[in-house]
């Protein structure tokens, strides 16, 4: 049954929490009726808040229209608040170029956070089902994809959910003509014009019936087996591409090529992807030839070699690093404040690296606490401008990140009690808002704030009588 099938979806991914404010959207079709009729019969027990969007694609003439009136009437009969929208699709794909499945898409979703930012909505609610998934896969296949690819549609993006991605078309009509559900037919769904339309209408049901017919079962495991394999690779990679990472900005990576070529080859070609989507926003246009050809310029040995990719991505591989920078960022100047950047010490593999992007060196020595207060005078060198502080060793995670200040960043200050927000900091030191975002912070691999260089240690990590590791780390400004 759809109720059942659609709850379990909802518990095992967590979907919606006690008084959630979701925001259905309402094409007017079977889906996204029996969605919003789910919905209601879980309003009371969940105490939900629930609307409507519906936007007008205008690709049907009077029946879109028809479409639009059908959505709005029965809002008005539920007495739920909607929001309605038109928008010329075949003018935005002829704009920019693309299908008028792709403007649809992009156009829609953009409907839907607007919508949802109107009504303060915490959740974006759609009707996807296990035939859209079934479909989706195969597309994919078709097209050429990798693991990510193979998951198909997620169960749950960020605040996107889909309840009943688990129902079947079928089972979707059933529930529909139990509850005597009126819904309108998209006739276009009938006809091959599209590339969906075209797996669904035509070589699903051929693959269905001269070769396999547990192809739409098949299909949904290879998605959930994929999505189970993707998550631990995700995990493992995110953790790689921590330790083999120089250096992070808005607009540019710098990768250690000697830990990424010796990682494997899947999980190096997931570190580049993971990398190439940190600086430029997406992967859209980034092939598998694209990937292939930054792994290959990896292994080249003689010199500075350049990659160019789509959109204003560029890619230089240097003897022991490899660069992905946006070209028209090139110039990487800080004094922008909002932007973002953050360096990884190889500590304790190097005691002393430069940092080019910030004109500044970091050294680090471990200290026996018997020689402590000699090592301190030793450190009053005239002629250059410098910060050193003393780090109780075991009182942190490695490795160390040297980066500026984010948003919610709190610290316990030396010498006083409880924890202080980044910003008050500043504001009580009376720091200019134009030099917050310049000023940089050693944070270990647990996010935990070390050290405002320059301004205040971490009560956390302070030197004490029981103190057995000190490390030095000394900050000295080339510039």
């Amino acid at each position: 049954m759809l109720e059942e099938k659609a709850l379990d979806t909802i518990k095992r991914w967590n979907m919606i929490s006690f008084k959630d404010k979701i925001l259905v959207g309402v094409s007017g079709g079977p889906d996204s009726i029996s969605l919003l009729r789910f919905l209601l019969s879980l309003k009371t027990k969940y105490n939900l808040s629930i609307y409507i969007a519906h936007l007008n694609h205008l690709l049907r003439g009077k029946d879109s229209d028809e479409d639009e009136i059908f959505v709005v009437n029965m809002a008005n009969e539920l007495k739920l608040p909607y929001k309605v929208e038109k928008y010329n699709i075949h003018d935005y794909s002829r704009k920019k170029s693309i299908s008028i499945e792709e403007a649809a898409r992009e156009i829609r979703y953009r409907f839907y956070e607007k919508a949802a930012t109107f009504f303060h909505a915490t959740k974006i609610a759609l009707g996807h089902n296990a035939d859209d998934q079934v479909e989706t896969v195969m597309m994919r296949i078709i097209r050429g994809c990798g693991l990510e690819g193979l998951k198909g549609i997620p169960p749950v993006r960020h605040h996107i959910i889909r309840p009943l991605i688990g129902c079947t078309r079928q089972e979707i009509e059933v529930y529909c003509c139990k509850n005597k559900l009126k819904y309108r037919v998209d006739l276009t769904n009938k006809k091959p014009i599209y590339f969906r339309n075209k797996v669904r209408l035509e070589l699903l049901p051929f693959l269905l019936k001269e070769y396999n017919q547990n192809i739409y079962k098949n299909l949904l495991n290879l998605s959930n087996v994929a999505s189970e394999v993707s998550g631990y690779f995700q995990m493992e990679s995110e953790r790689f591409f921590q330790t083999a990472t120089h250096l992070i900005t808005t607009d540019r990576i710098v990768l250690d090529l000697d830990k990424l070529n010796s990682c494997a080859l899947a999980l190096k070609r997931e570190i580049i992807r993971r990398s190439i989507k940190e600086v430029k926003g997406d992967l859209n246009d980034i092939t598998f030839l694209h990937i292939s050809y930054i792994v290959r310029l990896m292994t080249q040995q003689s010199g500075e070699k350049y990659l160019d990719l789509p959109g204003n991505l560029k890619i230089k591989k240097t003897y022991n690093e490899l660069f992905i920078f946006n070209e028209s960022d090139i110039s990487q100047n800080l004094n922008h404040v909002s932007q973002k950047w953050e360096y990884v010490l190889s500590f304790p593999k190097k005691t002393r690296e430069i940092i080019e992007l910030l004109k500044l060196s970091v050294e680090t020595e471990i200290i026996e606490p018997l020689k402590l207060d000699s090592y301190k005078h030793s450190m009053n060198s005239p002629g250059e401008k410098k910060f050193y502080e003393f780090i109780d060793i075991d009182e942190v995670k490695l490795p160390f990140r040297i980066r500026n200040r984010r948003a919610g960043d709190k610290f316990n200050p030396l010498n006083m009690k409880g924890f202080k927000k980044i910003k008050d900091f500043f504001i009580d030191l009376k720091i200019a808002k134009n030099r917050r975002n310049k000023i940089p912070f050693l944070v270990d691999a647990e996010g935990k704030i070390v050290w405002i260089i320059g301004l205040r240690l971490d009560n956390r990590v302070k030197i004490t009588k029981n103190t057995k590791n000190i490390l030095c780390v000394k900050v000295v400004y080339i510039n």
